[in-house]
């Protein structure tokens, strides 16, 4: 019988570079249009950063192996 690996939650793969670059560069723009911006421009960043937490944890949750309706 063969053994059954078992699963290491410690053990994530890091993110693509790629990804990690465009979620800095939103990050950077929201945070510029929070601070500087004016009223409609702090709503998006506040509207982006929410799109990248979203993203974010929707990233995290397929990398440990949950389905999407789980």
């Amino acid at each position: 019988m063969a053994a059954i690996p078992t699963p290491r939650g410690s053990a994530r793969l890091p993110l693509p570079a790629a990804t990690l670059f465009v979620t800095v560069v939103y990050l950077v723009g929201a945070a510029i249009a929070l601070v500087l911006g004016s009223p409609a421009q702090r709503l998006l960043g506040l509207a982006v950063l929410a799109v990248v937490a979203v993203r974010l944890t929707a990233l995290r949750a397929a990398r440990r192996g949950a389905g999407p309706w789980s």
